[in-house]
């Protein structure tokens, strides 16, 4: 089913009436023993007890609530009260409205996708899946009932929020692969070229997988030739190639994924506006999953996260 929602219906980021009250659970179920509201979402053991059966207004009350619960608590993780629609409606707002810049991958090796220009060439949802191009780059999010919006932010900064869309763990991780590997053609590519063969990296990540989209060129023979080594043993044979070749970065996430292309910068040169990708081997020492402040509860897998536009 194709959404009817129009991004430019949408002021403010956070503009809009919520349809319908979620359950503000975030996967971490204890109650805290001076206040006894739930260290995950602020709620007390009768409401927690009570949430099903209540009133939409009296959930609605609980709502407005949490966020000074929380605080109170020290908790920085909080979920919004979005429905898997709005969720949806704020992605495209955000896409069709230039507000932002999704960002999808580990610390270290990540692809942000920013709309260039005034709008995107196409920002749609079919089933759940947003797709959107813009020139030299595209992004896929399949948002569905397993997908949650949650914040990190202090409360007073919730008018122009990061937002990281997390995915429950139990909807599948990607394959882990440890070494470079040839993944044969890419069945479901966004961006149509003649580039078809996908190589893994090999970064060994549960939480996303930075791939190379090539045609028959030096690329390619270079990561044939390292295919089975090791990230860090095949990065110092690798580089040079993809850095002339500039092939289609393809980052991917239980969330979907953004791929990229352009010319890939030295290191030292500043990034390109519009979408464009960074690996950074000293940065991916530190296994970081998410920025530090960002600790997602184990229930959830990183999908994206949302920077809004200063």
């Amino acid at each position: 089913m194709r959404s009817n929602f129009k991004g430019n219906e949408s002021g403010p980021i956070l503009k809009g009436v919520f349809m319908r009250a979620s359950n503000p659970c975030t996967g971490i179920c204890r109650l805290d023993e001076k206040t006894g509201w739930c260290l995950g979402c602020g709620r007390s053991r009768s409401e927690l007890d009570h949430w099903r059966t209540k009133s939409e207004a009296w959930r609605q009350r609980i709502w407005k609530k949490i966020p000074q619960r929380l605080d109170e608590l020290g908790v920085k993780c909080r979920r919004f009260p979005w429905t898997t629609e709005e969720i949806q409606n704020f992605v495209l707002s955000s896409l069709n409205n230039c507000q932002g810049t999704w960002v999808m991958g580990v610390v270290g090796a990540v692809a942000e996708f920013t709309v260039v220009g005034d709008a995107p060439k196409l920002a749609e949802c079919t089933d759940g899946m947003i797709t959107a191009f813009t020139q030299n780059g595209a992004i896929k999010m399949l948002i569905n009932d397993d997908v949650r919006a949650l914040n990190f932010d202090p409360p007073n900064e919730l008018l122009r929020p990061h937002v990281v869309l997390a995915v429950k763990r139990d909807r599948g991780r990607l394959p882990i692969t440890e070494n470079v590997a040839d993944l044969g053609e890419d069945v479901n590519p966004l961006i149509l070229e003649s580039a078809k063969r996908v190589f893994d990296l090999g970064l060994g990540r549960k939480e996303a997988r930075f791939c190379v989209r090539v045609n028959e060129g030096e690329s390619q023979k270079a990561l044939t030739r390292c295919s089975g080594q090791s990230f860090d043993v095949a990065l110092p044979k690798i580089s040079l190639p993809l850095r002339y070749d500039s092939p289609t970065r393809v980052v991917e996430t239980a969330l979907g994924r953004i791929e990229v292309q352009g010319q890939i910068p030295t290191p030292n040169a500043n990034s390109p506006i519009g979408p464009h990708t960074h690996l950074l081997p000293d940065h991916l020492l530190s296994e970081r999953a998410l920025p530090v402040g960002m600790e997602l509860p184990r229930a959830y897998l990183p999908g994206a996260i949302f920077y809004p536009a200063m």
